[in-house]
């Protein structure tokens, strides 16, 4: 019998957003919303992106550039009020906290390397920028940086842990 319960656990079954107050679910939309933007911002600017991922010493750009994207497109689903299985909402939790804690990561050893690093595209000096939204932010890597990526990894945290809380009240108020 309990193995027909953990089954039943993982099934692919959409099922309702965690209870969150408005203004929570406002800030999850915000998040949400700033994976989207950077995840298509990112897939417009594609071969800057790649070549700066290559520059800032990643290897197989083409490909981390392809996960990144789809890992924040994935993560943002989770932010959002929709039906999900329990599965594919861990992945998206899994996925935003993999790719915000990448790109703080990136803005912090972007900036221990220096806003010097620079690399030539036919013969212009091109200043490397933090990527997180391709070419269309192009912010040089320093203390603004690391604060903007602090400030949305934390929320990134704050917000998977409200909405693991209220998933398991829930969850304990139906089974009893």
């Amino acid at each position: 019998m309990s193995e027909k319960k953990t089954k039943h656990h993982w099934l692919a079954v959409a099922q309702d957003p965690p209870v969150l107050k408005s203004r929570l679910w406002l800030l999850s939309y915000v998040v949400g919303a700033i994976f989207v933007i950077a995840a298509l911002a990112q897939l417009a600017s594609l071969n800057t992106f790649e070549n700066n991922l290559a520059a800032n010493g990643i290897g197989w750009a083409a490909f981390t550039a392809a996960v990144l994207v789809l890992t924040e497109l994935w993560a943002a689903a989770g932010f959002f009020k929709l039906r999900l299985s329990r599965l594919f909402r861990a992945v998206a939790n899994f996925f935003a906290l993999a790719t915000a804690g990448f790109w703080f990561y990136e803005s912090l050893r972007q900036a221990a390397e220096g806003a010097e690093s620079s690399y030539s595209v036919n013969g212009h000096l091109t200043v490397l920028g933090s990527n997180f939204f391709g070419k269309y932010l192009n912010q040089v890597p320093g203390w603004g940086t690391i604060a903007e990526i602090t400030v949305f990894f934390f929320l990134v945290i704050f917000l998977l842990e409200k909405m693991r809380s209220a998933s398991n009240l829930r969850s304990s108020t139906l089974t009893k």
